[in-house]
C-alpha cells in the first residue's frame, strides 16, 4: 500500500504562526502535526510516501528526510488549487496497488491497521458531527454504502462528516475522476474537491463503503490546535520537576528549553530552545526559541522566535508573534493587536486568529531591574 498526504495548504487560518511555518509542521504536544501521521502511516505497515509540498516546502523535506523508516517522494503543487488538485497531481507516482490518502493537517488517535488488511473496496472515514454541518463535507448512506458527498453543502441532510482518511483498492478509477475535474475546469468553492471525485465514482458505480473515525483533531484553528494539545497531553504528557519553578502535569518541555521561577501547567507545551521566566503559563503552545518573561498566559499559542514580556491581558483563545515587523508597521492585517498606546510597532508584532477573531491588548517592554514580577515566589502558587 502506499500513501498520499497532501501538505501544501498555506494555514491562513492560523496565521501569523504559518507566515514561517508550514501548517503540517506545526507542534502539538512537543511534535509537529506531520509526525503524527508519519507514525500512523508507518505503523500500518507503509513505506512508500507521497507528500504533495508547497514551493516552500523545504522544512518539511528536511524534517521527513530524517526518517529511516520510509521512502519518501515529493509532488509541489505550486497553485493552491484543493486537495483533489494536490492528489491529482500525484497521478503518475501510484500504480494499482491499494493507495491511502489522509489530510495533512488532522491527527488521528483511532486505529486503522484494519485497513491494511481490507478485502477489496473503497472505503471512506466518516464522524459523525453536530453544530454547523454547512462547515463540513457530508456523505450520505443506505444500505451500507455511501450513495452522495457533497462539501460543505448549503441544506445539508446528513450529519456524517468525512473524516479526511480514505482507502483505495486502486487508484485509478479516483484519478481518473480527479482527471474528468481538472480537465472540465469543475470547481467547488474555486478549488478541486477530492469530494468531488468521489461523488463522480459513485456515479460511475464504484462501491464507497464508510467506516467510522472515532477521535480525530483538526489542527486548522487555534481552538482545535488547543483542544488537540490538551488531549495529547492528557494522553502521552509527563511530568518534571525544575528547581525554582512549579511544574503542573501533564506537560512537554524539550530538554533544552529553559524554564526560570514560573508556573507551567497543566497542559502546556514548551518546545525547544525556547525560555520562560517568571510567568504563569496554562493550557498553552510556545514556540522554538520563543522568550517570555513576567507574563501570565492561558489558552494562548506563541510562535517561534517571538519575544513576550510583561503581558497580562487574558483571552478565551490568543495566537501571539512577537517577532519583529512583519508588514508594513510590524503589524498582520486586520488581526493585529493593539497595545495601551496604539498599535504595536517596530521591534514588537501581533497577531490574533480564532473563530470569533476576538481582539486582546499586548504591551510590550524590556525587562527591567524595576519590573514588579508577576510570580514573585512560584512556591505561593502551590
Amino acid at each position: 500500500m502506499k500513501a498520499i498526504i497532501p501538505v501544501a495548504g498555506s494555514g491562513s487560518r492560523l496565521h501569523p504562526l504559518t507566515l514561517d511555518t508550514p501548517k503540517a509542521m506545526v507542534p502539538v504536544a512537543g511534535k509537529p502535526v506531520l509526525e503524527y501521521l508519519l507514525d500512523q502511516v508507518t505503523g500500518m505497515g507503509i513505506r512508500d510516501v507521497v507528500l504533495v509540498v508547497s514551493p516552500s516546502g523545504d522544512a518539511i523535506r528536511r524534517f521527513v528526510d530524517r526518517r529511516d523508516d520510509l521512502e519518501a517522494r515529493y509532488v509541489v503543487q505550486r497553485e493552491p488549487l484543493g486537495i483533489g488538485h494536490a492528489v491529482h497531481l500525484c497521478g503518475d507516482l501510484v500504480d494499482d496497488e491499494p493507495l491511502l490518502v489522509l489530510l495533512g493537517d488532522v491527527i488521528y488517535l483511532s486505529d486503522f491497521a484494519f485497513l491494511s488488511d481490507e478485502p477489496r473496496g473503497n472505503a471512506i472515514g466518516v464522524k459523525r458531527v453536530a453544530g454547523d454541518l454547512s462547515r463540513y463535507g457530508l456523505v450520505e448512506i443506505e444500505g451500507g454504502r455511501i450513495t452522495r458527498l457533497v462539501e460543505k453543502p448549503d441544506h445539508p441532510v446528513s450529519n456524517l462528516a468525512i473524516a479526511g482518511i480514505y482507502r483505495f483498492s486502486s487508484p485509478r478509477p479516483l484519478m481518473e475522476g480527479l482527471e474528468t475535474l481538472v480537465r472540465s475546469g469543475r470547481r467547488t468553492r474555486n478549488e478541486y474537491q477530492l469530494t468531488d471525485a468521489l461523488q463522480w465514482m459513485v456515479e460511475q458505480g464504484e462501491r464507497l463503503v464508510p467506516f467510522e473515525v472515532d477521535d480525530l483533531y483538526d489542527c486548522g484553528t487555534p481552538d482545535r490546535l488547543l483542544e488537540a494539545n490538551r488531549r495529547l497531553l492528557d494522553l502521552n504528557g509527563g511530568r518534571c520537576d525544575i528547581p525554582g519553578s512549579v511544574i503542573i502535569p501533564p506537560v512537554d518541555i524539550a530538554s533544552d528549553a529553559r524554564v526560570h521561577r514560573s508556573v507551567i501547567g497543566p497542559h502546556v507545551a514548551i518546545s525547544s530552545r525556547a525560555s520562560v521566566a517568571r510567568t504563569v503559563v496554562r493550557d498553552a503552545i510556545i514556540g522554538s526559541h520563543a522568550r517570555i518573561e513576567n507574563c501570565d498566559l492561558r489558552s494562548s499559542i506563541v510562535t517561534p522566535h517571538a519575544v513576550l514580556t510583561d503581558t497580562v491581558r487574558r483571552v478565551p483563545v490568543s495566537l501571539v508573534s512577537l517577532a519583529g515587523p512583519v508588514g508594513p508597521g510590524g503589524m498582520f492585517g486586520q488581526d493585529s493587536l493593539d497595545g495601551p498606546d496604539g498599535p504595536v510597532g517596530p521591534g514588537g508584532s501581533g497577531g490574533l486568529a480564532g473563530p470569533d477573531r476576538a481582539r486582546c491588548e499586548v504591551h510590550v517592554r524590556p525587562i527591567t531591574e524595576t519590573t514588579k514580577p508577576i510570580v514573585p515566589d512560584p512556591r505561593a502558587a502551590r
